[in-house]
């Protein structure tokens, strides 16, 4: 089945190949002219042309790729755009929703609007999501102050959903850090959902810390030497009945050698896992 082209994406592969056969056709004549002129001086001819090759292969590509960059620049600028506009109705449907909730007595109507509160929240999540690999795709700085416990109990409320009877307990210091938040905690969500998914016989997940380091301890079905060494590989998975893609831990590294935090793994087959996270160098010391 063949996949269907926008006019606009005929047009430019139209004027991309007349602009590429006028450049060979030029550079193919030039090429000819010289050589019948040329005499005995033919390696200057060859640098002639090789030059000539490559000033108008770039005259070329700069032509054909022009449209390209022009629009990928709008598509920026629109998506920034979009997404500083869909900030506001979010915060007025917020705003309204807890009004209503708080005047709201009736059963049904309470359970209708805790429902449509759970759908603005994960709305907001996309919208921040997307604003985050905006600014990180750009380049900006997306570190900031904000206070370790809070993010992991952030984290773990939102894990206890897919706990299934999982207890999951931290003990971490109400400590400053200067880091990227967004990625930390996906960072530990992913670590967290990687201990849930492979638990075993319902043991709780542990979250604490030791010293500088920040520990997700599990019991659950843990890892040989063999499966620790691809334990980072993209779309390797431990146990291939579970569901998911396996990308959890690949994202974990690629964030922790971003940011340059230290990372290790103490594991046992049919014992447990220790992710260990020096964070020392994310404390906000004064």
């Amino acid at each position: 089945m063949g996949i269907a082209l926008r006019s606009s994406d005929k047009i430019f592969f139209i004027r991309s190949i007349i602009a590429f056969s006028i450049a060979m056709c030029l550079l193919a004549a030039f090429g000819i002219l010289l050589w019948e002129y040329s005499g005995e001086s033919k390696i200057w001819v060859i640098v002639s042309i090789v030059l000539a090759s490559f000033i108008g292969g770039y005259l070329s590509v700069s032509y054909t790729l022009s449209s390209l960059f022009k629009t990928n620049r709008f598509l920026d600028i629109l998506l920034k755009d979009t997404l500083h506009e869909l900030n506001i109705p979010l915060s007025v449907i917020n705003a309204n929703l807890q009004m209503l909730q708080a005047e709201e007595e009736d059963e049904k109507k309470i359970k209708r609007l805790g429902r449509i509160d759970l759908a603005s929240k994960d709305l907001y999540t996309l919208y921040k999501e997307v604003d985050y690999y905006i600014k990180k795709e750009i380049q900006e700085d997306v570190r900031e102050k904000f206070y370790l416990d809070e993010l992991i109990c952030g984290v773990v409320e939102k894990q206890k959903e897919m706990a299934d009877g999982v207890e999951i307990n931290y003990d971490v210091y109400h400590i400053e850090i200067f880091a990227d938040k967004h990625g930390l905690a996906k960072v530990i969500s992913n670590l967290v959902h990687n201990a849930l998914k492979y638990n075993k016989d319902h043991q709780a997940i542990r979250i604490f810390q030791e010293e500088e380091n920040l520990v997700i301890q599990d019991h659950g079905v843990g890892m040989s030497e063999a499966e620790l060494f691809l334990a980072f590989d993209r779309y390797y998975q431990v146990d291939t009945t579970k569901e998911g893609y396996g990308i959890g831990l690949s994202l974990v590294k690629a964030y922790c050698d971003e940011f340059k935090i230290p990372l290790r793994i103490n594991s046992q087959k049919n014992v447990g896992t220790d992710v260990i996270l020096d964070i020392s160098h994310l404390l906000n010391k004064k």
